[in-house]
């Protein structure tokens, strides 16, 4: 509760005429605390100094966004960036109303006329949000999904993750890279503004209208490959609803070897968190597979 008690002190410094009824906190976030508010606003505040400058680019990207997406995105209305302080620094906007389309409730779902609205809505999202001009959001972003990054990722996994593994998985793994590095040419990518976590649990579904209700969490906006956000897709829903979307963003196609390639690394990415940030759920969850 102290913690609690201590986010909504900073809020009301800010913004002293919202009245404050219910406060509560959810600290699974790798990178922010999100405080829920009177059951109808979204919190988040900054946990660690990196979050900071990601927060105050998120803000500006999503201010710019939010007459370029057709379904509903986080619309910042309460920041504070006047300290420079975690635990001061938040974000806030109204809550999007929906449940985490986690893959067991996409298993729930059963008819093929609701499964392909949502292929075509998501497929839609995405294709709306790559085409946006990044020239006209006024905030830097460097190309990220580089090969640099992914020879970086590899020895990280070498050095951290191959003690702990099977000697056949890190023969998979080792062939996983390899082969992607041997044929960079066939990953060469036109950079796009892209979700960059782009999952379940960043995707709300309406139970109701059995349709998407919105996305959020834009914490890992920027400029990269697109076909990271689609690999988030395939990851989530597989391969027979990813080819659904084919029809509203027919270049999905053509990055299907390279969105198996970055699906390959997931599991390894959430391990790599947990062993830096000594998270042992984390590190257990990614390397389930391989031990």
């Amino acid at each position: 509760m102290e913690k609690v008690e201590h986010y909504v002190r900073q809020i009301k410094a800010i913004y002293p005429e919202l009245g404050i009824v219910s406060a509560d906190i959810n600290r699974d976030g790798q990178y922010n605390d999100v405080l829920v508010v009177n059951d109808s606003l979204i919190f988040r505040f900054a946990k660690v100094q990196d979050a900071i400058e990601t927060l105050r680019r998120e803000v500006a990207i999503l201010h710019h966004l939010q007459d370029q997406i057709s379904l509903q995105i986080p619309n910042p209305a309460f920041v504070n960036f006047t300290s420079k302080v975690t635990g001061e620094v938040f974000v806030g906007y109204p809550m999007i109303a929906g449940i985490p389309l986690w893959r067991k409730n996409f298993g729930k779902i059963t008819n093929p006329v609701v499964k392909q609205r949502i292929a075509v809505q998501l497929a839609s999202f995405l294709k709306e949000l790559h085409q946006v001009p990044v020239k006209e959001l006024g905030v830097e972003l460097q190309i990220e999904d580089q090969p640099a990054y992914w020879t970086e990722m590899y020895a990280q996994i070498q050095g951290k993750l191959y003690p702990f593994m099977r000697a056949d998985a890190q023969k998979e793994i080792s062939e996983h890279f390899e082969n992607f590095f041997v044929n960079l040419e066939q990953y060469e990518f036109k950079p796009k503004l892209r979700h960059g976590d782009f999952g379940t649990g960043n995707i709300l579904f309406d139970s109701e209208s059995e349709s998407i209700a919105g996305v959020i969490d834009f914490g890992s906006v920027g400029l990269g490959d697109p076909a990271g956000d689609f690999a988030g897709l395939y990851s989530s829903f597989g391969e027979a609803f990813y080819r659904n979307c084919y029809s509203v963003y027919p270049e999905m196609e053509a990055t299907l070897e390279r969105v198996k390639f970055y699906y390959g690394t997931f599991a390894l990415q959430e391990a790599l968190f947990g062993f830096d940030n000594h998270d042992r759920e984390a590190f257990r969850a990614g390397m389930k597979n391989y031990v």
